[in-house]
Parts: C-alpha cells; structure tokens; sequence
C-alpha cells in the first residue's frame, strides 16, 4: 500500500491552490492570461475532479525540482515556487491532457494521445477489452493504486473514450449479407449474427412459400430447410450470401490545439430567471470582467453563463435561481447557459412571469 506524508498532502494543497489562483485570477501580463483561459477550458472538457487527480499527479515532479533548488532559492515554497513551477512547466494547450513538458515516457507515464484505430482487430477490440480490465483491476484492489498508476489509467480511458468518439466504428467488424433477388427488384440484408440473418431470409420465403410447388407447411420446416427448399424450387429467384469486413474510416487529421473554441450550451426563457437575477446580470454585464462575480457576457436578448464550478466567495454572491440552472445545465453537460427572451420554457424549472 502507497503511504504519504505530511508533506506529500501539503505539496498537493499546494499544487491544487496554485492552479485554482491561476485559473481565476486574471491580470495584465498576456501570458499569464492565456494561461488562465487555458485552464478554465481545461476545467470545462475534464472536470473539477479529474483535473486534481492529474494535479496531486505531480506532486513528486514539483518536490524533486523543489529539493534541486531548496538551498539557494530566495522566496517560498507554496506562495512562489509552486506557482512558478506551473507556469514554467505544465503544458495546458491540450485541455484534455494537460502535462509536463519534456516528462519522459515510462511503466506510469501518462496517456497523451490517442491511440489510432486500424485495420488489426487485436489493437481495437482486444485493446479495448484489456483497458476494461485495467479498470476493473483498479477499482477492485483501489486501496493500493497509486496516484501516477490512477493517473495513467484515467488518460488511457480518455484516451479510448475520444477514439470511440471519433469514429463510430472503432475497430474492425464482420457482418453477414444476403441478396435476394426477385421479379420486383431486390431485398438486402445485414447482420451482425449469421443466424439471425437466416431467420431474416427464412421469414421471406415463408411469406411467398405459396409461389412455390411444396404442399408442406413452411412453419414446420426450419430456416435451412425452407430457405434451401424455396430457392431450389422457384423458378425466378436466387438468394446469394457472403461475409464482409468493415474496416473503420481512418482518422482526420487533428486540429491543431486552441485552433478552434468549442462548446456545448442550452438556451433557456428569461422567465426562469427573477426579475432580480436579471437586473444583476444585465449590470454585471457592464462591469469590468475583474469586477464580476461570475463570467457571463450579454447577447442581443440575454445572456451567456458559464456552468463551471464556482467558488465559496463567488457563490454567495449569486441569487439562489440562478445558482439552481448553472447546476441544472452543469449536470446535463452543458458548458454554457444562453438565457434567451425567446428561449424555450423547460419542465421541472420555476417560471417568474415578469
């Protein structure tokens, strides 16, 4: 079992209060403001609980290069050095991996790309099936999997989660095809399972048995028997079978991190919002972004809200309505909220007619 100390627990508070600060704080330096909207993108794709199992990641990384410089360096270690070291170290441009520049690769080093989807069934399905039971290895024996161990699984997970998303097929498959060909045209089937697909022909040749000379009862006869029999005896129509391997589409090429902003929001009536609520935010949204106590910008007839996750401070500052709907689109998965005059009226959320 991994043991931590005292100063293992503090590196991580310190760790995660310093990306807290940096995520929020936005100043006039531009770096320091591209770091800050890279984070909270990060914050939006990851989660708040995904991303501090990543940080507490790189609790040793922080405290080997803590103890290189212990002797000489001027300032502290939780209010300057930790903070500094994220600047100067962790690599943000992509939300969904977020890392250490130049960590070598290792037994527990993280995932940060995702692994192609080819043509060799062994790499997809099989791949697939190992990660599952990773997982399930993890969760059974949870007391002793350590933080760097915790860390690579999640990217690998991640990592599988966005080639399944990126291609519905994610790995090679055959399926089972049937011509049928008749007066009419012709029928088409497709099936994962060969067995079902003889099912499929069979209820067509019982449908039309009356066309052929056979004084049997298909019902009687199983899908081989009558399937052969029909074909056999019909003067016009043919049925051919085969197996065919779909491949999955080959990747697109990736865009280039930052490149594009996406997101996903919900619109929603301005009548879910009081009369008070909307005052606010129609002041607030004059106000200096500094001065705000949320993130929100105006629209020709509402306004954008964030779903993120708000601090103590920030929220008490927030009326309880709203507060309810950043929740209600947060748990949904939305990034934004689009409060909308014209917006549509969602059961189950309070209406203030106004």
């Amino acid at each position: 079992m991994t043991r931590y100390t005292l100063s293992h627990l503090e590196t991580a508070a310190c760790l995660w209060e310093a990306v807290l600060e940096q995520r929020d704080r936005l100043v006039t330096n531009p770096d320091a403001n591209s770091r800050a909207l890279a984070l909270r993108k990060c914050v939006d794709i990851l989660g708040t609980a995904a991303l501090r199992l990543v940080v507490v990641g790189w609790v040793d990384a922080v405290e080997a290069a803590w103890r290189a410089v212990e002797g000489e360096y001027p300032l502290s270690f939780d209010w300057d050095f930790v903070p500094r070291w994220i600047a100067d170290t962790i690599d943000w441009s992509d939300p969904r991996h977020p890392v250490i520049r130049g960590k070598p690769p290792g037994a527990n080093a993280p995932v940060t790309s995702t692994p192609p989807i080819g043509d060799d069934a062994a790499s997809g399905r099989d791949g697939h099936l190992a990660l599952l039971a990773r997982a399930r290895a993890a969760l059974v024996a949870a007391d002793t999997f350590d933080p760097p161990a915790r860390y690579a699984l999640i990217n690998a997970i991640r990592a599988s989660e966005d080639a399944i998303a990126a291609c519905p097929l994610p790995w090679p498959i055959e399926v089972h095809t049937a011509v049928i060909e008749h007066r009419h045209g012709m029928n088409i089937y497709v099936a994962a399972d060969e067995m079902v697909l003889d099912a499929e022909i069979g209820a067509y040749c019982r449908e039309y048995w009356s066309e052929i000379d056979d004084s049997r009862d298909p019902n009687a006869l199983s899908d081989a028997k009558v399937t052969s029999s029909y074909f056999e005896c019909h003067p016009s129509e043919s049925c051919t079978k085969d197996r065919v391997r779909l491949s999955p589409v080959a990747h697109p090429a990736p865009l280039a991190a930052g490149s594009i902003e996406q997101g996903r929001y919900c619109v929603l009536s301005t009548a879910h919002l009081t009369v008070h609520t909307a005052s606010c935010l129609d002041k607030w949204a004059s106000w200096p972004p500094s001065d705000r106590p949320i993130d929100i910008a105006a629209s020709v007839y509402g306004w954008f809200v964030p779903t993120r996750a708000i601090d103590d401070d920030r929220r008490a500052q927030l009326p309880q309505d709203l507060l309810r709907l950043i929740a209600f689109g947060r748990t949904r998965g939305f990034q934004f909220l689009l409060f909308d005059c014209d917006g549509s009226d969602v059961d189950g959320l309070p209406l203030h007619h106004w």
